[in-house]
């Protein structure tokens, strides 16, 4: 055990990547492939699946921490508490008004289960060991200015609209800006997918481990849009069970994967870095794209738009350049 710790002190990003995969890809086809269609095994196998970065980014932090250990406090079980009771409540309404199901004791208790995760690493920063809570406190204490996490929150809708917008002056057809109407249960239903990616896929579940871990080591030794393009090769990968899963077509896929994801993969390291380091940045922007995806018209215009974004975010922060100092 002492050999294994000191190659993942001595490793941590690779054995990030190696414990990330050893988490999820099992899982997935558990849950994508020998029990498709059963939501019961998707709701808790897949679930801890799509956790595999962050659980696999608290183990190497936690293995490679030479500290002793600190007595647990108090704080982290109320962080615990108060994480579980509103991660469990969320994730009920949003399987009542998004999902469309009848709530009885059974899905509460099952939705009580699963917010165990997001509740854990949300009391993470008052976790024992020193290692873990530096990991992970700029996901309840953020650094930098607040206006980077506006940019996280609105970047993706704003860019669609404009996109929407400017395909609509153009003389082209696309559509309703929003999927389903700006009624009010169309907002509480977009509120709660938000909210829900937020906290059980795509924001803390993954952002804390492809951003929040891998990103501030190899800053260390290689350029921001080097150390984005290593990350967006994993994250892309990470997704591939998934996407065989899926009726999608092969060239959708790639278009996704290698293209729109190497696109955000540079925009999460952009406001990852102009926040000093902070998680919850690109744990924001995360299910903020996601949901932007799900609810607002993709135009060949917000392409243009994210592309002209994406060399901007690149030549203003000279991202090809090593900086002397890594946030995080």
């Amino acid at each position: 055990m002492t050999r294994a710790k000191n190659w993942i002190a001595n490793h941590p990003v690779m054995a990030f990547f190696l414990l990330t995969y050893g988490i999820s890809w099992p899982l997935f086809v558990v849950t994508l492939f020998l029990f498709p269609g059963n939501m019961a095994v998707q709701g808790t196998l897949g679930t801890i699946a799509v956790f595999g970065p962050v659980l696999s980014g608290i183990t190497v932090s936690s293995l490679s921490d030479k500290h002793p250990k600190q007595k647990q406090g108090v704080k982290r079980l109320a962080a615990f508490l108060l994480a579980w009771s509103c991660s469990a409540l969320i994730l009920v309404f949003f399987i009542w008004q998004v999902r469309g199901a009848q709530i009885q004791a059974g899905i509460i208790i099952f939705c009580g289960v699963l917010a165990l995760l997001p509740a854990y690493v949300l009391s993470g920063p008052f976790s024992k060991r020193s290692g873990v809570r530096q990991y992970l406190t700029s996901l309840i204490k953020p650094k930098g200015h607040f206006i980077w996490y506006l940019v996280a929150l609105f970047t993706f809708p704003v860019v669609q609209l404009t996109g929407y917008a400017v395909m609509r002056i153009l003389g082209q057809d696309v559509g309703e800006p929003v999927r389903g109407g700006f009624s009010l249960h169309t907002m509480t239903v977009i509120v709660l997918t938000f909210l829900y990616g937020f906290l059980f896929a795509g924001g803390i579940n993954e952002e804390s481990g492809w951003r929040g871990f891998a990103i501030p080591k190899l800053q260390k030794r290689y350029a921001p849009l080097v150390a984005s393009v290593i990350v967006w090769f994993f994250w892309a990968l990470w997704h591939l069970l998934y996407d065989i899963s899926t009726a999608a077509s092969v060239s959708s896929i790639l278009l996704n994967r290698l293209f729109f994801n190497f696109l955000w993969a540079i925009l999460f390291v952009w406001v990852f870095n102009r926040t000093k380091g902070s998680i919850l940045a690109p744990a924001l922007f995360h299910p903020a794209m996601n949901t932007s995806g799900e609810f607002l018209p993709r135009t060949d215009a917000a392409t243009f738009l994210f592309v002209a974004l994406t060399l901007y975010a690149v030549v203003s922060d000279r991202m090809w350049i090593k900086k002397d100092s890594n946030p995080g």
